[in-house]
């Protein structure tokens, strides 16, 4: 199975739309895992629209329906056990309450974001895993490139950073 991994759009409050990669993306892989902060219901419209397996999760920018979109998701697909948060919970980017939170829940995988910034960390057999931002939305300290990632989840899990140009 691919996902496109997605995040941080926040759409239309510091960026206008979702690059038309991720568009063309969301079209050849199984699914999208999206991290949050759409900001629009309009967003998630569009995403929803563009693959029918989108798991997603609520960011703490996330204000429109209360209610309409879970903090956390855990789901499976080949004996993996993958989790979603934005992670906002732990701060931002405090990784070892991420590593303690993905071990808490026996993770394969934890996808999260916030912070703006890609990260692909193995911690043994386990991956912690950021797409950043997709639309390089700015970060609290600076601006952040425009990044995605492709999670593979066969056998084994394997995960790669793009960069959007």
């Amino acid at each position: 199975m691919r996902y496109l991994v997605v995040g941080d759009f926040h759409i239309p409050e510091r960026v206008e739309k979702i690059p038309e990669i991720i568009n063309k993306l969301a079209k050849e892989v199984d699914g999208i895992i999206c991290t949050g902060d759409l900001i629009s219901k309009d967003v998630l419209k569009e995403l929803r629209g563009l693959n029918k397996n989108l798991i997603i999760v609520r960011g703490n920018c996330d204000l429109f329906s209360p209610g309409s979109l879970s903090d956390y998701r855990e789901f499976e697909v080949n004996n993996k056990k993958i989790g979603v948060i934005h992670s906002d919970q732990f701060g931002r980017g405090n990784l070892e309450a991420l590593k303690e939170f993905a071990k808490s829940k026996n993770l394969n995988v934890l996808v999260f974001g916030h912070t703006h910034k890609h990260l692909i960390k193995w911690e043994g057999n386990m991956l912690l895993l950021n797409p950043g931002t997709a639309t390089g939305a700015l970060s609290v300290r600076d601006i952040s490139e425009k990044t995605y990632a492709i999670l593979e989840i066969d056998e084994r899990v394997d995960a790669v950073i793009k960069r959007i140009e």
